[in-house]
């Protein structure tokens, strides 16, 4: 028997990863791939950049932030992200729920990050030496 949905994104789960999956908590997987993918949204069709996993079949609709704060870790060459792993969390953006990258065991050390993204002030961040794997994807 399937295990009982706790939020409402575990009660209609699609191919992608959303907030209300991690059960409040972190969640640790190691990228696959990264790729650009054309989505239908409230805006029309617009291209995104997706990540994929080892560990689930879901991928990530990597927002412009999580994708800054990824290349401050790993470095701007997409290749250089596969098999590294990344620890996100669930959070809020504009009130609604969101996704976040708190940081990766694959870093030596905490860093700062300042997100700029056009027409902001930029977002101070740290991104986190995670020392273990943490759990909570559905």
């Amino acid at each position: 028997m399937a295990k009982k949905p706790a939020t409402y994104d575990q009660l209609y789960p699609g191919r992608f990863l959303k907030a209300g999956l991690f059960n409040g908590g972190q969640v640790t997987l190691t990228i696959k791939d990264a790729d650009l993918e054309e989505l239908e949204g409230e805006k029309g069709k617009q291209v995104k950049a997706i990540l994929s996993f080892e560990e689930t079949a879901m991928g990530l609709v990597c927002c412009k932030t999580n994708g800054l704060c990824i290349k401050a870790m790993f470095g701007d060459k997409l290749a250089d992200w596969v098999g590294k792993k990344v620890t996100l969390f669930p959070s809020t953006w504009n009130g609604e729920p969101a996704i976040r990258v708190w940081g990766s065991p694959d870093i030596a050390a905490d860093q700062n990050v300042s997100v700029v993204l056009p027409r902001k002030k930029p977002i101070p961040m740290v991104m986190h030496k995670v020392e273990k794997k943490t759990e909570g994807v559905a």
